[in-house]
């Protein structure tokens, strides 16, 4: 797996690095090359670079297999399966639609909260709360107009889920104010 040359360009590194002699790289680069072989050539380079950046000393082959150790996983953990209500990611979409106590203008707020699926029971051990205990709490507010969340047919929301018709309708009247004639903006043309 590491290769002679990721190893001799190593050994060069930390000759200069430390002010080794001019041989030492080649001196040792059998012994190095033994010492790593079982590791991946861009493990060895960042277990040198990470020595280089926190020592004032020149490594020897088992303190670079301590690094080596001591970094995470090599690659990527396995995820648990999504599913279709979640677009595979663990987080099912929920919007909140509801008014103030004295029965002002709606307001919609739009949250992720964990599916039920195994990617999202992962989720739920973190920062968002289970998907089902979640709704039932919204839904219980006394002001709660409506909730939306996704589902298995349809994985996002619309924009009038997501958003109160207020919201959209000031939204609209803004894009029609700033294509006005003093606004800098021409409508494209089809010619």
């Amino acid at each position: 797996m590491a290769t002679q040359n990721t190893v001799q360009r190593m050994l060069e590194r930390i000759a200069s690095n430390y002010s080794k002699h001019p041989k030492w790289a080649e001196d040792n680069a059998a012994t190095w090359s033994h010492g790593l072989q079982k590791y991946p050539d861009q493990i060895v380079v960042a277990a040198v670079k990470r020595w280089i950046g926190e020592h004032t000393r020149a490594p020897n082959v088992a303190n670079l297999r301590g690094i080596i150790q001591s970094f995470p996983t090599q690659g990527e953990p396995d995820k648990p399966p999504g599913c279709k209500r979640c677009d595979y990611t663990g987080r099912v979409e929920v919007a909140h639609h509801f008014s103030d106590k004295h029965g002002g203008n709606a307001k919609c707020v739009a949250y992720a909260a964990a599916c039920s699926c195994p990617a999202g029971a992962r989720l739920a051990m973190g920062p968002y709360k289970p998907f089902d205990l979640f709704v039932d709490f919204l839904r219980s507010n006394p002001y709660t107009l409506a909730v939306y969340h996704s589902t298995h047919d349809r994985p996002f929301l619309t924009e009038i889920e997501r958003n109160t018709p207020q919201a959209i309708t000031d939204r609209e009247a803004r894009q029609r104010a700033n294509m006005g004639k003093h606004s800098g903006f021409k409508p494209v043309s089809n010619r």
